[in-house]
């Protein structure tokens, strides 16, 4: 998981640098809120003090999970970043509770500020800063897909709204009506609450393996379907392990195909997927022949006479190529294609390959093939079967749905197995 070294250098510094930002404004809301008796403010000095013991916790929750991997947790530790998250979110809404009771005693026994303009200015310099904190958490937590960074930037968000509730609740005391400011710290008190409720649901939801995001089921569908060789992609499932994601495919793929191209298709599948979910550390995938499957049959002819066409001896000089489709049932649809290679002195056999390869052909019937076509066809999940030049199209598609034909397992060359 080469990954996780950088997605946690950036969050342990942002971590470090909110730490600092927030005592800084703990302590001076904390000194002017006692002096002057004002309990909104009050509660956002406690409300500093438990980002702090957050901050503290997400710090520690990315440090444990740089640990590796081990015979106990085998997929590492990233889960603790996950935990934190949770604790985070309990402690808001702890915190809330305590608000909101004082806040409500406040409101019952109102009592006029000692002094509101320190409150006021106190709470106006926490609105810019905390709010530039909280954008900076939030897109360092989006870029290393970090919930417990992103938990912290949306308690400091909490803070911004809260701080200016203060605001209107030391310009109603002031103004001769107290009861106004126990009723901005109730405000507050249901604020935070609500966001703690909402992070520990999305924390629970994680720990139980819940798909977030149900559209990320299908683009990996979709980008499995789209490695050559894969006839279908499904049974993906995906569950977040801390900032990084882990997921299972089951691809199926012609009936037939050795254990070494199987290998090779499921790295195949595991790159192209990865590489568009970038949040995906690891990808299993699982490998399910199909039974009666369909394929796609290429066959050079000599004539456009459709399936009465006759099959040419040569496979790069053929005037035509035609493209049957057909399963354990029969022949289904068929179109043909001028072969743009015939008229070539060179690559004739390389162009013809990467038309059979374009059309999505999975079996080539052809009387002669080389080495080079033959490897490459073979690398992109062709394969290749042995018929007589100038048999009808329609009599060799009969020897190979009822298994007349063998298998290539060389260029030019034939070997008596059955498919």
């Amino acid at each position: 998981m080469e990954n996780a070294p950088a997605v946690f250098d950036e969050g342990e510094r942002v971590t470090k640098i909110s730490f600092i930002v927030v005592a800084i404004l703990g302590v001076i809301k904390g000194i002017i809120g006692i002096m002057s008796g004002s309990v909104s403010l009050q509660a956002q000095a406690v409300d500093s003090l438990t980002d702090l013991v957050s901050l503290v916790a997400v710090y520690a929750g990315l440090r444990l999970s740089r640990r590796p991997p081990n015979e106990r947790f085998s997929y590492g530790y990233y889960r603790v970043e996950t935990l934190v998250s949770l604790l985070v979110a309990v402690v808001i809404l702890i915190t809330g509770g305590f608000m909101l009771v004082e806040s409500s005693r406040r409101v019952l026994d109102p009592t006029p500020l000692a002094e509101p303009l320190f409150v006021m200015g106190a709470a106006g310099l926490s609105v810019p800063v905390l709010l530039w904190l909280a954008r900076y958490m939030r897109r360092v937590g989006e870029e290393i897909n970090s919930k417990a960074v992103q938990s912290q930037s949306e308690d400091f968000m909490t803070d911004v709204y809260s701080s200016g509730v203060v605001l209107v609740g030391v310009l109603g005391s002031w103004i001769g009506y107290p009861v106004v400011e126990g009723l901005a710290g109730a405000l507050i008190s249901v604020l935070i609450i609500r966001v703690g409720l909402e992070l520990s649901w999305s924390g629970l939801l994680v720990l139980l393996d819940a798909v977030e995001n149900p559209d990320a089921l299908l683009e990996v569908k979709r980008l499995a379907e789209g490695v050559h060789g894969v006839v279908e992609a499904r049974h993906v499932r995906m569950r977040r392990s801390g900032p990084f994601c882990m997921g299972e495919v089951t691809i199926r793929v012609p009936e037939g195909l050795d254990v070494d191209k199987a290998h090779r298709l499921s790295h195949l599948v595991e790159e192209a997927v990865r590489g568009g979910v970038p949040s995906l550390e690891s990808l299993v995938v699982h490998i399910e022949p199909m039974e009666h499957e369909e394929h796609r049959v290429a066959l050079p002819i000599v004539d456009d006479s459709g399936l009465n066409s006759r099959v040419s001896e040569h496979f790069g000089g053929a005037p035509f190529y035609i493209f049957v489709d057909v399963d354990g049932d029969g022949i289904k649809r068929w179109y043909v294609r001028e072969n743009a290679a015939a008229g070539l002195e060179r690559k004739r056999g390389i162009t013809v390959t990467n038309m059979i390869v374009e059309e999505d052909a999975t079996v080539l019937l052809s009387d002669e093939l080389g080495d080079g076509p033959f490897h490459v066809l073979r690398d992109n999940f062709v394969g290749t079967y042995p018929v007589k030049g100038g048999v009808n199209v329609r009599d060799a598609l009969d020897q190979l749905i009822v298994g007349e034909l063998v298998l290539r397992t060389d260029g030019g060359k034939k070997e008596e197995k059955k498919v």
